[in-house]
């Protein structure tokens, strides 16, 4: 019997109309992104770059370059001359650390390098690390071979710079399909049935919690899929073993590209979980489904536009925790570090835990609200 109720509750949550075309769109939006960006790079992205693979990127690198731009008084332009467009991925990958206008004469030797390194010095500054903290980041970045090499790596370069997107779809998903879970019943009159049932209130608020993260995790992977699929056929996923300053070059994270996938991965199916939970918390608590929606959207809105300053250092430490924050791409060229019992950990390192621990609250707290509704109410 409690299979069956679970079941039921499957299907309203898979075969909901609103779940659905949430669902639909948000595959379909994916899948037109993903395949936009190969009408956008796909002569430098699918076969130029490939002639580069192997490349050290040094100054005999820079050199060859050199003849490939095009100049106006004396400034390289971030523009190649025709048949050189297999120079385009190098140049995406030196601007975040030279900025738009490229002086060949500093990269010279180690030059290039030297300069990331100013560059990586002022975000310090910037984001107002401690000498400690300086510390363990020169231990990581001595871990970072130089000079770097280059490799084919657009599939999972692409989808890694994916997730920030992936995790706005997975909290729309939550805020569409979850909040009407412990509130619908309500709306439409029936919870005196449901919290009248011989099973206990305990129960139901156990099945009914079990298949909202059942659809929020079904949901998430098959965002997932939307494009690792196309990325997986148009640019394949060789480079995941590559390093990660290929894909963000002022990181001083010594990973490869793979190992910061797999962690990114984790951190969104735990941040889904976190959406799910929080989503149905405020559906049993508020039990209105607009409200919830509304409430979840307006976080969104604030996720995407809000910013701390720098000089509230311990506030937009707490912000930078946030699944958002943490997935998208200036997450791995955030310096900030959380000292617990006198060790440092990263943000993506001490997330997880904050999130199952915000997870394992929501679910208690709804527990004892759901225990407390009263029928009709």
């Amino acid at each position: 019997m409690l299979k069956t109720i679970y079941m039921f509750e499957l299907k309203k949550l898979f075969f909901s109309k609103v779940n659905l075309i949430t669902l639909v769109g948000a595959v379909m939006m994916l899948l037109f992104l993903a395949i936009s960006s190969v009408a956008e790079d796909q002569s430098a992205f699918r076969e130029t770059a490939r002639e580069l693979d192997g490349r050290i990127i040094d100054g005999q690198l820079f050199d060859e370059m050199k003849s490939a731009l095009k100049y106006e008084n004396g400034v390289a332009l971030l523009q190649v001359k025709e048949g050189y467009e297999k120079y385009v991925p190098i140049l995406n990958m030196i601007m975040p650390v030279s900025g738009d206008e490229i002086d060949f004469a500093r990269f010279q030797g180690m030059g290039f390098y030297e300069l990331r390194r100013q560059r990586i010095s002022q975000r310090l500054e910037k984001q107002g690390l401690t000498e400690a903290e300086k510390a363990y980041w020169d231990s990581l970045e001595e871990k970072v071979q130089k000079p770097f090499v280059y490799h084919y790596h657009n599939g999972p370069a692409n989808l890694l710079k994916s997730f920030q997107a992936l995790g706005f779809f997975t909290l729309l998903l939550s805020a569409v399909g979850l909040s009407g879970v412990y509130a619908k019943e309500t709306a439409d009159n029936m919870n005196q049935l449901l919290l009248c049932s011989r099973y206990g209130k305990k129960k139901l608020y156990l099945i009914k919690y079990a298949a909202g993260m059942t659809w929020i995790l079904a949901a998430a992977i098959l965002v997932v899929l939307a494009l690792l699929i196309p990325f997986g056929i148009m640019y394949g996923m060789d480079g995941a073993g590559e390093m990660l300053q290929l894909v963000k070059p002022l990181s001083m994270l010594p990973c490869t590209i793979g190992q910061m996938l797999a962690i990114c991965l984790g951190i969104y199916l735990l941040a889904a979980v976190l959406f799910a939970s929080i989503t149905m918390l405020l559906s049993v608590t508020i039990q209105n489904s607009p409200a919830v929606t509304c409430s979840l959207l307006g976080y969104l809105l604030i996720d995407l536009f809000a910013d701390v300053p720098n000089r509230f250092r311990l506030l937009q430490a707490v912000w930078s925790l946030r699944p958002n924050a943490i997935l998208m791409n200036t997450g791995f060229v955030n310096y900030r570090l959380i000292r617990l019992v006198g060790k440092f950990f990263m943000n993506y390192q001490a997330a997880p835990v904050i999130y199952i621990a915000i997870a394992a609250a929501a679910f208690v707290i709804g527990l004892w609200q759901y225990k407390r509704l009263q029928v009709g109410k």
